[in-house]
């Protein structure tokens, strides 16, 4: 059986994450409880990751321009429709450079 203090505390976890007061079983201990709410709470961050990484590869292929500023902030090359890096000392302004610089 839960006390009050153990029964607060496991309700307030509940508001904080979005759950449900029924989550809480008053035949189980706080222990119990706590690690059933702890891994409800990170099922919900698994569901949200996946979708922010979806939503995230959508805004890539919608905009090649912000696709190409991660790729060169995160060192990788993928620039086959921006073309090379300018290297000659003629160039004004390098994109590459200007990331590479933030």
């Amino acid at each position: 059986m839960l006390i009050a203090l153990e029964l607060w505390h496991l309700k307030r976890i509940c508001d904080k994450n979005g759950l449900d007061y029924q989550e809480i079983d008053n035949t189980l201990t706080y222990a119990e409880n706590l690690k059933h709410l702890r891994s409800l709470v990170a099922v919900q961050i698994d569901e949200r990751m996946k979708e922010v990484m979806a939503q995230e590869e959508r805004y890539r292929k919608e905009y090649p321009l912000y696709d190409y500023v991660v790729c060169a902030i995160e060192g990788k090359t993928k620039s086959k429709e921006t073309g090379a890096p300018l290297e000659s000392p003629e160039a004004r302004f390098s994109l590459v450079d200007y990331i590479k610089s933030k």
